[in-house]
């Protein structure tokens, strides 16, 4: 019995001893947990401050752009991935008459807007011109537009033009009375000595003559004044390279016989060939070119070549004369700027004017007592390009021929 009353008491001990192990155990465990709960409650105190500081500063700055939408004077619009405003400043309210939420921009444009119009420019029926600005929300779907309003910019700006025009109209009033007033000055005589009634008809001849070339040298001004000042309004048609030069040469052909001068014509391009531009005004420019190279003291011949480069056409002016001086070349193509006695000064800027025009390019080489070569730079008209009737190279050159012409 005794022996049996031992045991017990040592498995009592020995299960006193695995509780006060699991006891000490669940206490230390307990302890970490706890001190697990106080760090997890810090760093969610922590983060929770972090966030409200967060929602903080965003509030902030959701104000300060609510505010800065609010004084802005130009109109922002936030469209949706559907097309519907979803919100709009004062300024939108203001220049967008009757703007509301979840109308449909289009339906918008359809009342407010003027109709068929492109660009970043556009009017409003009542009147006002528009600058629009359209971006993207991505990530999110649909849009925000940025709407100025420019109309008194514009309205400033015409106004800047129109005196600036008024301006340079008063100029060249004054340059051309004072580029007439010679030659009218010398008709004016001539014309009175044909009234004394003891002229010869030599006499009579010369000084109707005389009196002739006057008045055609005003002629002559006033068509480069005017020349001038339409610069590049004229309509636009295909024009055909080499039938324009060949009636270039028609015309030059009586000029080069009174000038004694040699007329040299050859053409490296296919008949196909064409700019877009206006075949008068082209005509001009390069008669003026030619004329302006004939004209110089030592020049006795003219060559006249055509070619195609990187798909422009170029036309080459090459002269004999005495060639230009490199402090006169910059100048050569300003308004009223001529290096001869009885030159009006716009003959070439009259070609340059053209010129660009054309979305081409007027180039010019030359050393003093080397003569002069001017080209004419030309974009080709891609529709021929794009058939394949380029430079005479591929195809051979299409009617090209040399013409001389001498006194």
């Amino acid at each position: 019995m005794s022996i049996q009353s031992t045991a017990q008491r040592e498995q009592l001990e020995d299960a006193f001893q695995v509780f006060n192990q699991v006891s000490g155990q669940l206490v230390d465990s307990y302890h970490q947990l706890q001190q697990q709960v106080a760090r997890l409650t810090a760093e969610l105190s922590s983060a929770r401050n972090d966030r409200l500081l967060e929602l903080a500063e965003k509030e902030l700055i959701a104000n300060r752009l609510t505010r800065l939408l609010e004084t802005l004077p130009a109109a922002v619009v936030v469209v949706d991935g559907d097309g519907v405003v979803q919100q709009f400043n004062p300024a939108a309210e203001t220049l967008l008459d009757g703007i509301q939420v979840s109308d449909r921009w289009s339906s918008l444009q359809a009342r407010l807007f003027r109709p068929d119009q492109q660009g970043d420019e556009c009017w409003l029926r009542s009147g006002r011109l528009l600058s629009m600005i359209e971006r993207s929300l991505d990530p999110e779907s649909g849009k925000i537009l940025l709407l100025i309003d420019i109309t008194e910019k514009r309205q400033l700006q015409e106004r800047i033009d129109r005196r600036l025009r008024l301006s340079q109209m008063g100029e060249v009033a004054a340059q051309l009375a004072h580029q007439i007033r010679t030659p009218l000055s010398s008709a004016l005589l001539y014309t009175a000595n044909l009234a004394q009634p003891d002229l010869s008809e030599s006499q009579r001849s010369r000084f109707s003559h005389r009196c002739l070339e006057r008045l055609r040298h005003i002629e002559s001004q006033i068509n480069d004044m005017l020349a001038f000042a339409r610069g590049g309004r004229f309509e636009l048609a295909p024009v055909a390279i080499n039938d324009l030069l060949r009636e270039l040469v028609q015309h030059l052909e009586p000029a080069c016989q009174t000038f004694g001068a040699n007329l040299e014509y050859r053409s490296g391009l296919s008949d196909a060939v064409r700019v877009s531009g206006n075949q008068a005004a082209l005509l001009g420019a390069m008669t003026n070119i030619a004329m302006n190279a004939l004209q110089q003291e030592t020049a006795d011949h003219l060559q006249i070549t055509s070619e195609i480069t990187d798909c422009r056409v170029l036309v080459h002016f090459r002269d004999n004369g005495p060639g230009i001086s490199e402090q006169d070349q910059p100048r050569l193509f300003d308004p009223f700027y001529t290096t001869r006695a009885d030159g009006t000064g716009l003959g070439l800027a009259v070609v340059q004017s053209v010129v660009l025009a054309h979305q081409g390019r007027v180039l010019l080489e030359s050393r003093p007592g080397e003569g002069a070569l001017f080209s004419i730079q030309l974009p080709q008209l891609m529709e021929a390009a794009e058939r394949g009737d380029v430079a005479g190279n591929r195809r051979g050159p299409s009617r090209n021929r040399a013409v001389r012409s001498s006194a």
